[in-house]
């Protein structure tokens, strides 16, 4: 009887182990080691590939490249005809078809710069190489080097008159650069067309006493502007932007296209008409045709009341200043014209005596300014006195490359005043508010009657106004009782760069539209932070921002948030709701 033995039997070899073994061979591996010279098998391989002389070497790596090539494998193919090229081969035929195979793999991997120096190279090894020509042909056509290229094509075709790939290329290249100098043409004319528009319209301007005044880079572009009638053959008539503002309910309405020969009322009648439900921010139901009255004011502050029957021909006309007076004319804002449209009344009288107040009031401080001798201030009473140790209004201004360069205006002055009172009144701000400057300020209509002072400051004093801006809108708030004060930094927009732009450094993101509109919005809102943004886009393709601020500042802020969303909208075109995230109770 036998004595069996309790030997385990040898167990099967999982499928995955014997699979991971081929990669220890070199024929089937997927990857190099990462020291191929620790492995026997690798080294000996690799060693062979550099046995014999430099030109068996080279075309060893051509063939293999040649291999990699028909498969597509361009970045492949072109690693060994480099490494042929390195070999450096003695033959010449062989080098040049090296360089000229490695720059069919660049054009197909569209290194174009890289096909034009190995055809270059490849050429002047055999002044007669078609490859060469047409390979760099091809690249300059696909760099719109249209001349160059046909160039290439006409050299190549003084030897080689039979090449109908050059000659294919050849015809593409010319059919090519007439198609590209046309649009050239085209261009051309249509910036002369643009700049000949321009200069009728500025004639055209000129005629109507008109006065164009520009506006910042930060403000968003009015997509409608002024142009001629094209129902008007002779091009006699101007069609405008209008503007109707309602100061009452501060909102505003835009006619995109006010034919100048069209009386105002043609326009009311259409927007009041008399049995039409009231628009809803009309509350007491006032604005109704035939209970209108319309004013327009010049550049000199001339107040122009409209007569129903008056078009917008017959407007320029009452603004022209009388001779021996100054310029004056209706202002052009960012290709808009203004009105004011109020009712009859009340309101209408309020508004009038309000306007012509201020006119008094700027028309004063803007003689003090203009005479006041260097060193001297301005006190509330409008009295000019010496400061030797004070900055002076003029000092505390400070125009920045992209601010107004017009004199300050009232509000300017005021804003500036108000920061040296509190200079001098307040000994623990003085060292901090007598460096600071502002560049600019202007009043905004926020919702329901009410203004905002916008204080532009220079960027680089953003810092020192954030240590002390708290204390210092408080201040100002308290001075200018009946509006809000915000402050932002007088920042740049420059245009995207195109193809034909002189300049050539590169554009900072800080300067683009989307980044200053981002920092805006930053400004407006200090000191809280904004913790969340949504943007909703409705059907007729409008969108409304919502951004979410710090609700640790509802109490401090909440009564300003319409302020915010009226001079964003004002500096940048676009709607924006501020709200503060409602507090889940426990």
């Amino acid at each position: 009887m036998s004595v069996q033995n309790n030997v385990p039997l040898p167990q099967p070899i999982p499928a995955e182990q014997k699979l991971a073994e081929f990669d220890s061979v070199p024929l089937f591996m997927k990857s190099l080691p990462e020291d191929p010279a620790d492995d026997v098998a690798i080294s000996a391989l690799q060693s062979l590939a550099y046995e014999g002389s430099p030109d068996e070497i080279a075309q060893n790596f051509k063939e293999q490249g040649n291999d990699y090539f028909k498969g597509k494998r361009y970045r492949e193919a072109l690693g060994f005809y480099t490494q042929g090229v390195d070999a450096k081969p003695t033959d010449p035929t062989l080098l040049e078809a090296l360089l000229c195979n490695r720059a069919a793999c660049n054009l197909e991997l569209q290194n174009y710069g890289s096909v034009l120096r190995d055809c270059s190279k490849a050429i002047g090894i055999n002044p007669k190489s078609s490859k060469a020509y047409y390979r760099s042909a091809l690249a300059l056509i696909a760099l719109e080097r249209y001349d160059e290229a046909l160039d290439c094509c006409d050299r190549c075709l003084q030897f080689d008159k039979d090449n109908k790939a050059v000659q294919a290329t050849r015809e593409k290249a010319a059919r090519l650069k007439d198609a590209k100098d046309r649009r050239e043409r085209e261009r051309q004319e249509r910036i002369r067309q643009q700049q000949l528009k321009q200069a009728r319209l500025r004639a055209a301007y000129k005629e109507r006493n008109i006065i164009v005044v520009p506006v910042p880079d930060t403000v968003a572009q009015n997509p409608y502007e002024p142009d001629f009638d094209p129902e008007d053959t002779t091009s006699n008539t101007l069609i405008f932007p209008v503007l109707l503002l309602y100061p009452q309910y501060a909102t505003s309405d835009l006619i995109s296209h006010f034919q100048e020969d069209t009386p105002f009322s043609a326009h009311l009648s259409a927007m009041f008409p008399p049995n039409a439900p009231q628009p809803e921010w009309d509350k007491e139901g006032e604005y109704t045709d035939g209970n209108l009255v319309v004013y327009g004011f010049t550049k000199r502050q001339r107040l122009l009341k409209v007569g129903k029957k008056m078009t917008l021909r017959d407007v320029f006309k009452a603004a022209k200043a009388k001779d021996g007076e100054p310029k004056d004319g209706l202002e052009l804002k960012d290709g808009t014209l203004t009105f004011i449209v109020l009712p009859k009344g009340v309101e209408e009288q309020k508004w009038v005596e309000d306007f012509k107040r201020n006119r008094r009031n700027a028309q004063r401080r803007q003689k003090i300014w203009q005479t006041a001798p260097k060193g001297y201030t301005i006190d509330d009473g409008d009295r000019l006195g010496p400061s030797s140790f004070k900055m002076s209004v003029q000092h505390k201004i400070f125009r920045t490359a992209n601010a107004p360069r017009t004199p300050p205006d009232e509000t300017e002055i005021a804003v500036a005043q108000a920061m040296i009172d509190l200079e001098n009144s307040a000994p623990e701000l003085k060292a901090e508010l007598r460096p600071l400057q502002i560049s600019a300020a202007r009043e905004v209509d926020v919702r329901g009657g009410k203004k905002a002072i916008v204080i532009f400051v220079p960027v680089p004093q953003l810092k020192a106004f954030h240590k002390v801006q708290q204390r210092l809108t408080r201040e100002l708030e308290k001075k200018f009782s009946d509006r809000h004060v915000v402050f932002v930094a007088q920042r740049r927009v420059l245009p995207k760069p195109t193809r034909n732009s002189r300049v050539k450094q590169k554009r900072p993101r800080s300067r683009t539209l989307t980044q200053v509109h981002e920092k805006i919005l930053e400004d407006l809102v200090f000191p809280t932070e904004i913790v969340g943004k949504r943007t909703r886009v409705a059907v007729d393709g409008s969108k409304l921002l919502k951004v979410f601020l710090d609700s640790k500042d509802a109490t401090s802020l909440e009564y300003k948030l319409d302020s915010f969303s009226s001079v964003y909208r004002r500096l940048t075109g676009k709607d924006v709701v501020f709200e503060f995230p409602v507090q889940a109770q426990e």
